[in-house]
């Protein structure tokens, strides 16, 4: 029942981001206007504050998609059966979270914020995407740690603000994006256990 509200949620978290984004064109909607408010509340102009700057540097990073898919082919490789296990249901959602998060931004092709053109698109954000099905997956297997796993993907959020890489709406819509993959993986975990890969 929890999964089904938690997917429902975020549907309805990423219906609101593409709102947003198909709002840019139009200066005075609402949702562009909000997603601006947010960006430049949260923003902070190089130099960055010490030691906060640091703290979203570093906490950024926790996002990595690279990082991620590493830390789930090293427990494929040298874990227990367990460890394993875990690692090829990370691989899954991590390779579905990156399918997913690609074709939004090339198809939504939205400039990031400090950006005059559109080079690396920014919606939704892929850090946050892989934080959250990483959070989702994890929180799932390991309940006592849901709280502190979410807080980490909060702050991997708050930190692609923060550092001008994202504006609020596309940190949402990737929340949105990992939370579905992370939840429908662990959903179906018996079925994907049973692929061999």
């Amino acid at each position: 029942m929890m999964k089904t509200q938690t997917v429902r949620l975020t549907l309805w978290l990423l219906v609101f981001c593409l709102i947003s984004v198909a709002g840019y064109a139009d200066e005075g909607n609402l949702f562009a206007r909000l997603d601006r408010g947010i960006f430049n509340a949260i923003y902070d102009e190089p130099p960055q504050l010490k030691p906060l700057g640091t703290i979203m540097e570093v906490g950024t990073e926790l996002g990595n998609g690279k990082l991620m898919m590493g830390v789930s082919l090293l427990l494929m490789a040298y874990g227990n059966d367990e460890h394993r296990e875990m690692g090829r249901l990370m691989t899954s959602t991590f390779i579905s979270t990156g399918a997913i998060v690609w074709g939004m931004k090339e198809i939504i092709g939205r400039k990031r914020p400090l950006d005059d053109v559109v080079g690396n698109p920014a919606f939704p954000s892929g850090h946050t995407a892989y934080a959250f099905a990483g959070a989702a997956l994890l929180g799932a297997q390991y309940p006592k740690l849901r709280i502190p796993l979410y807080i980490g993907a909060g702050l991997v959020g708050l930190s692609r603000i923060y550092l001008g890489r994202h504006y609020a709406s596309d940190v949402i819509a990737g929340a949105a994006v990992g939370t579905i993959t992370g939840t429908l993986v662990s959903r179906y975990r018996a079925t994907l256990l049973q692929w061999r890969f």
